[in-house]
């Protein structure tokens, strides 16, 4: 796959608008398994040219994944590559998968 292929991050509200359900996260090449935007969270910038936010994946039940670079695939067909980490289970008991995304605001 070449880099021309990966889509910059949206902001926090374009991946808020997006279809909590519509993620499938890449575990094995030629292999996904369907994840949600569990939420996403204020994080600090650096200064006011970049936004911070963290963005949390819930696995499906059962499953619990290590850190890892791993492929996203957003619900409008977009690829990104994201270190992921795992973090306490939600509420729901399914395991999450965190990332950090710090970006330069567009304009």
């Amino acid at each position: 796959m070449s880099h021309d292929e990966y889509q910059a991050m949206p902001s926090r509200a374009e991946l808020e608008q997006a279809d909590a359900q519509g993620f499938v996260l890449q575990i094995a090449p030629e292999q996904g398994i369907r994840v949600s935007l569990a939420g996403t969270f204020d994080e600090v910038a650096m200064n006011g040219r970049f936004e911070c936010y963290s963005l949390l994946l819930a696995l499906p039940e059962g499953v619990s994944l290590p850190s890892e670079v791993y492929r996203l695939f957003g619900p409008e067909g977009q690829q990104w590559l994201l270190l992921m980490t795992p973090v306490l289970p939600g509420a729901d008991g399914r395991h999450l998968l965190e990332a950090v995304i710090h970006r330069e605001i567009a304009g």
